[in-house]
């Protein structure tokens, strides 16, 4: 595989197509702003996503939502236009089941090869090749790609048939952020119970409650640098799409339901556009404490 096109060229997928030029594939770019398309030196900028197919042999496309995949795949000159089994697509968005689903049925109705790809790692993940892909579709199609996906991501994790790389990024993002409130809020805590920060964090990040998550993102909290390396916005809709899951499968997940509450009052704060850890700032009003 030489030619690869990639539809999305945003804050994820800028990083993702410029490691695919770095390693010598022949990228055709498209982006509904042609300006952050031409970002991509050494790429080749296409008018419109169905002329991807017409080029490439695999497809990437990497957008924020539901509403811009369809508007990619199933517009007047969308991918679904041009698309042949010729092509294999990849979406590497953070979609909803149902609709990765519409789209894997409508992929074998055309006889496509296609692949839910999510990813993890944020801007810096993307930028420097270290993304995490979760992979949902047909094993095979996943080793005829994995070459290609290497080059951007170095953990890659085959989870099942289609749906099932949204189903675990769905998990991920979830499980994220109730832990990343969970140390915030034994923080907190601490804090106002006259106990230093230093203390707190030598105890927690020394013990069972030991969070990735939480240490990797606390310089940033303890600095308030809200510079969005994954946006609030971006991570309430994840949660929200775990929403719909959890309504679906008719089941009760109390701290699920406390999260979504908590991004949601992050969001009304008017810090949609921040990082999504903006969520530290929010508990520091509501305690009354500073986390420093």
């Amino acid at each position: 595989m030489k030619n690869i096109g990639f539809a999305g060229i945003g804050t994820m997928g800028a990083g993702m197509a410029n490691n695919l030029v770095k390693a010598g594939y022949k990228v055709f770019v498209y982006n509904r702003t042609k300006s952050k398309a031409e970002s991509i030196k050494e790429a080749i900028v296409v008018d419109s996503p169905a002329e991807l197919c017409e080029k490439s042999e695999v497809i990437f496309i990497c957008v924020s939502n539901d509403e811009a995949l369809k508007n990619i795949l199933f517009d007047e000159n969308g991918i679904f236009s041009k698309l042949t089994e010729k092509n294999i697509l990849v979406d590497s968005g953070t979609i909803s089941v149902a609709l990765t689903d519409e789209v894997a049925n409508k992929c074998d109705e055309k006889n496509v090869e296609f692949l839910d790809a999510p990813i993890t790692g944020g801007k810096k993940g993307a930028d420097e090749g270290t993304l995490m892909f979760m992979i949902g579709g047909k094993k095979d199609t996943f080793e005829k790609c994995r070459d290609v996906f290497a080059v951007m991501g170095d953990k890659l994790v085959y989870c099942g048939g289609n749906t099932y790389g949204q189903r675990m990024k769905i998990t991920l993002n979830l499980t994220q952020a109730m832990t990343l409130e969970a140390y915030l809020e034994g923080v907190a805590l601490g804090l106002k119970n006259g106990l230093t920060l230093g203390v707190i964090r030598d105890v927690l990040d020394n013990s069972g409650a030991r969070s990735n998550v939480a240490i990797g993102k606390m310089p940033a909290i303890t600095h308030h640098d809200f510079t969005p390396n994954f946006l609030l916005e971006l991570m309430n809709k994840d949660v929200r799409l775990a929403e719909q899951e959890i309504r679906k499968l008719g089941i009760s997940l109390p701290l699920a339901e406390a999260m979504i509450k908590v991004l949601q009052e992050t969001m009304d704060k008017g810090y949609a556009k921040e990082d999504w850890v903006s969520i530290a700032k929010l508990l520091e009003e509501k305690v009354g404490v500073e986390i420093k």
